[in-house]
């Protein structure tokens, strides 16, 4: 029987992932919006119906998306799990820890499995610089360096309240802190400049050292003109180096210390326009496949947790001045 899949928000995000949605093998039931106007306009362009109560949409089907804004994802996902119908959550899990933690424990209870949707994994140049770090391709990783840039979201105004977004440390640069931590291993200390946000402008530096020793500078902005966005990745290792660069016609490029005799090798992820290269694609058909094979999410609760954790932390480096220390880190006042 074809896996029926809701959305739980009928904004852009929910929009976004009803497209993959509909390249996919499954049934998409529709959509449900506090706003009963939007839910009932996203299921006319992409199939379903406009649920008018969360509860029906959940007793509806087979598993859960969650694009609401991140100050809901925590009663939302309270509400889904003692269905225990899987849940996909946008990125970051929660605002708070206290909430992710909370939000876990839900799903622990009621079996419901929990997916968070920290897509950069899924970029294919993402992932193949992954794959070569693992490889050994590289060597050590020692320094990674990230910018993630663009103008501030103006769909919904929410993003500007520090309370309900977190800002750009949770909002925007959880993504590379994500990858950071997936690639790098667990965080032991973080240090972090912001500037003072301005009509929703804000920028932040971010150093992260790791348990290993290797070091990450993660940088982004949402101080850039409308239409602009760019990622730009650098891992260093002492046998190499990986970058790619979105602004640049060469997607990834890989600089190797070579054997003498041998070549250099180089890295070259598929072509971004196949279908199956979309990430958001690549991450809806992984979360579908897991839900039916019963394999594990390549991204797991805790592993999400521990980003939201990284990104508090680096807030409340930048407020205080100061490094924050991870493992005394109790997220008590971010």
């Amino acid at each position: 029987m074809m896996t029926r899949i809701g959305i739980v928000g009928g904004g852009s995000m929910g929009r976004y992932h009803a497209s993959r949605w509909a390249q996919l093998p499954v049934e998409l039931a529709g959509f449900y919006d506090l706003e009963e106007d939007r839910a009932r306009q996203s299921a006319n362009q992409f199939g379903g119906k406009g649920y008018t109560s969360l509860q029906a949409l959940v007793d509806d089907v087979d598993a859960v998306v969650v694009t609401t804004p991140t100050y809901t994802h925590h009663q939302v996902v309270l509400d889904v799990a003692p269905s225990g119908k899987h849940i996909f959550c946008e990125k970051p899990l929660a605002r708070h820890l206290a909430d992710c933690e909370e939000m876990v424990a839900a799903c622990e209870a009621s079996g419901s499995r929990l997916f968070v949707g920290q897509v950069v994994r899924f970029f294919p140049e993402y992932a193949s610089s992954k794959a070569f770090c693992d490889a050994g391709e590289i060597g050590k990783p020692g320094v990674m360096r990230t910018t993630r840039g663009g103008a501030i979201p103006v769909s919904s105004a929410w993003y500007a309240d520090l309370a309900k977004s977190g800002g750009v440390i949770l909002d925007l640069a959880i993504h590379d802190l994500d990858y950071a931590l997936w690639c790098l291993g667990p965080a032991k200390r973080v240090y972090a400049l912001q500037m003072e946000p301005t009509e929703g402008a804000d920028y932040a530096l971010i150093t992260v050292r790791h348990d290993g020793g290797a070091i990450a500078h993660i940088e982004s902005s949402w101080a850039f003109p409308r239409g602009t966005f760019f990622t730009k990745l650098e891992i260093t290792g002492d046998g190499g180096l990986i970058e790619t660069d979105n602004m640049s016609s060469t997607p990834l490029v890989a600089r190797l210390s070579a054997n003498e005799g041998e070549p250099a090798k180089f890295a070259m992820p598929e072509s971004p326009l196949a279908p199956e290269d979309d990430p958001y694609y690549r991450e809806d058909k992984h979360f579908l496949d897991c839900i039916e094979s019963g394999e594990p999410f390549s991204v797991t609760p805790e592993e999400a947790m521990a980003a939201v954790k990284l990104a508090l932390a680096a807030m409340e480096s930048a407020k205080t001045g100061k490094a924050i220390e991870l493992a005394c880190y109790e997220a008590v006042a971010a």
